[in-house]
């Protein structure tokens, strides 16, 4: 007997046709769909315990999963850290700094993340002297919204004892002023020179970052979460939630394995696989972002001598790499620019020969070439990509990249061309918004949150967006229970307030999500 059937809905159920027209009714068993069919067959099935929703003709579609998310620290801008996304200018993020720092006189270290100097009309990077005029007896330490760069004062670098004569990890950079001494930016690895002397979160704090974050994730429909760059203490922390019955949605948790501004690698992971969390794949960083001029370039930045930072040195890569071959985990990498794309897949080409069927996949991909995706394809490596950047990192994209480099910027229809498997994600909190229904607009409009359309050729359709969100996820994350509605997966689904499939390309952005349902029930409504 179904414990649930919902009926009069459109479903969408991302099997072989997505739609299926003439289907209206799903029946529900306890947290997993027992099957797709109409109403009036349906209806004989409900008994005195069955509960029947009418869907009133909404859509109905699997829950959202996105393949790129740092979880926790979505909820720790709604915790323990300052969310300075919204400044408009330096002046502005000044002041919230100051106001914070008077605010909190409890706090060690004031701790900030999210500002954006292209998009302020200045266009300045902060530096100490400008966060010393607002915090000077205490530690200020400020992450850019890429989270490739941050901004120390004069007190942090008191305390990380960080001095002219300090070297730079590897892959990182400590920036100088003209006095020749550090002017408190630091990019890549080298944030782990100042980061390790903060004080660190308890398991407890990360857990309550992770409840905040869920709450975003209900809101706009996401049912199942990638978190990419997991340390061992939230490892731990998630495996505590877990076991508790404390997730509340699906989760892919990827370790990583390198820390910044170490050279010492944490311990593999063990393999792990239940209906609500997965541990089955490690990450690495090669290089930067866009946004920030940090991504690994093969030519400059416009306007600039910049090439970007590549991360990884080649041997201790390749050698961790074959360690989690060996046992059985697959391999994740950042890898967003031309560079540091071409120096992974010719390492994953050579792992491929050697450990055949290991799950390989490159975060971001933002700037591939032709060659890069013919090798992709031909060793079955896999895409998790963020056309969501378009919309909110647009303008950093028209300032800092050449239009060769602008035309081909995050090529979705390439990528998809050449038969890669492909996810659409978030990477929150570098964006604002994580809904992924403005990824989709971004996906398949290409237009930037001023109008200006980017690379419009590498548009895809709203059916190619949907499953990237969808099925391509759950593949990539080897979590075939999710991202379709069919007898025998877990009920994990959204209602819509509209069919994205008939939704004409501007009205993208009215799709809301009304109700968000996990297990067969109901833990979001509009």
């Amino acid at each position: 007997m179904p414990s649930l059937i919902i009926h009069n809905a459109n479903l969408l159920s991302f099997n072989p046709g997505f739609n299926n027209r003439g289907l209206d009714a799903m029946a529900i068993d306890g947290n997993r769909i027992t099957g797709l069919g109409r109403w009036d067959e349906f209806k004989s099935l409900a008994q005195a315990g069955t509960d029947v929703i009418d869907a009133g003709g909404k859509t109905i579609m699997p829950g959202f999963n996105d393949s790129h998310i740092h979880i926790w620290k979505v909820g720790n801008l709604d915790t323990f850290m300052l969310d300075v996304r919204a400044a408009g200018s330096l002046d502005e993020m000044l002041g919230m700094i100051e106001t914070y720092h008077r605010d909190n006189p409890h706090l060690q270290w004031i701790t900030a993340r999210g500002f954006n100097e292209a998009a302020w009309k200045e266009g300045k990077m902060p530096d100490k002297k400008d966060l010393d005029k607002v915090v000077k007896d205490k530690p200020v330490y400020l992450v850019r919204t890429c989270a490739h760069i941050a901004v120390a004062n004069s007190r942090a670098l008191e305390l990380s004892n960080i001095t002219q004569s300090t070297p730079a990890p590897g892959g990182g950079v400590i920036y100088k002023g003209g006095d020749g001494k550090p002017n408190g930016i630091f990019s890549e690895t080298a944030l782990g020179l100042v980061s390790k002397h903060i004080p660190a979160y308890t398991k407890d704090e990360l857990k309550l970052m992770v409840l905040a974050a869920r709450k975003q994730l209900y809101r706009y429909g996401i049912t199942a979460a990638t978190d990419p760059a997991v340390d061992p203490l939230l490892l731990q922390a998630y495996y505590e939630m877990h076991e508790a019955g404390e997730l509340g949605f699906r989760l892919n948790a990827i370790p990583i394995l390198l820390p910044d501004g170490g050279e010492k690698s944490y311990n593999l992971p063990g393999r792990y696989r239940s209906a609500w969390m997965n541990v089955n794949t490690v990450k690495f960083f090669s290089d930067g972002g866009l946004s920030g001029k940090t991504a690994a370039l093969k030519r400059s930045y416009k306007n600039s001598r910049e090439r970007g930072v590549l991360r990884l040195q080649r041997e201790q890569y390749f050698q961790l790499c074959t360690r989690a071959a060996k046992k059985g985990l697959g391999l994740a990498t950042h890898a967003i620019g031309d560079a540091a794309i071409e120096y992974v897949t010719a390492i994953y080409a050579e792992l491929d020969a050697i450990f055949p069927g290991t799950l390989k996949r490159i975060e971001h991909l933002g700037l591939p070439e032709e060659k890069h995706l013919e090798l992709m394809a031909k060793h079955q490596i896999a895409a998790s990509m963020q056309t969501i950047f378009i919309s909110e990192l647009g303008k950093n994209f028209r300032q800092y990249l050449d239009q060769p480099y602008l035309d081909h910027c995050y090529p979705v229809r390439s990528v998809l061309e050449h038969g890669i498997l492909t996810a659409l994600s978030s990477d929150a909190p570098v964006v604002r918004n994580l809904n992924p229904v403005k990824g989709i607009f971004a996906a398949v409009t290409r237009m930037d949150d001023e109008g200006f359309v980017i690379a419009p050729n590498e548009a895809i359709t709203m059916t190619e967006a949907l499953k990237a969100y969808t099925v391509s996820p759950a593949a990539i994350g080897q979590t075939p229970q999710i991202g379709s509605l069919r007898a025998g997966k877990l009920a994990d689904f959204i209602v819509l307030n509209r069919d994205p499939l008939t939704t004409a390309a501007q009205d993208i952005p009215l799709i809301e999500v009304e109700q968000t349902f996990i297990d067969g029930k109901c833990v979001y409504m509009i």
